[in-house]
């Protein structure tokens, strides 16, 4: 049995994926370069020159969060919601391997990293960030919201496990 196929999660993706309007296609067809791995280069930057004390727990959460979603994707090889469904509002082209959410696995540890010891504004901006790259995910056409779930959930445990794992180091 296909999960994808379960009724809720092909509901939920046509309500949202079919929830247009012309500012949000401009906002998401943009928005989500900000989910992609390029952004590592920054942050990786940004561990480096300010947060160097914590740069083995970024680069560790990191690893353990790529690795974790490049083998779920080897393993269920789930085709994107394009290759399944009829009527989709596809705004970015990809057809293979859906599950699980790599852009918002990286987007919710990386909100999970940087709103340690940040200020409430910061929290709130960097989750929305998650929050957006998921919701885009969906809405560009490109995954099913349980991709998207599931790849919040692997970001925010890569970083909790790591951090578990260091945690004598950061406390």
């Amino acid at each position: 049995m296909n999960v994808e196929n379960l009724i809720l999660n092909v509901e939920l993706f046509y309500l949202i994926n079919h929830a247009r309007h012309p500012l949000l296609d401009e906002f998401f067809s943009s928005f989500y370069l900000l989910g992609k791995g390029w952004v590592l280069i920054p942050a990786l930057l940004f561990v480096f020159m300010f947060q160097r004390k914590r740069l083995k727990l970024f680069v560790f959460s990191v690893a353990l969060e790529s690795l974790t979603v490049t083998l779920l994707k080897s393993l269920f090889d789930i085709p994107r919601p394009a290759s399944m469904l009829k009527d989709v509002y596809l705004l970015e082209s990809l057809y293979h391997r859906s599950f699980p959410s790599g852009d918002t696995a990286m987007a919710f540890l990386l909100a999970c990293f940087f709103s340690q010891r940040a200020p409430f504004i910061l929290k709130f901006l960097l989750f929305a960030y998650a929050f957006l790259i998921a919701y885009g995910r969906v809405y560009l056409g490109v995954h099913f919201p349980l991709d998207v779930i599931s790849g919040a959930l692997i970001g925010i445990f890569s970083y909790k496990l790591v951090k578990m794992m260091l945690r004598s180091a950061y406390d």
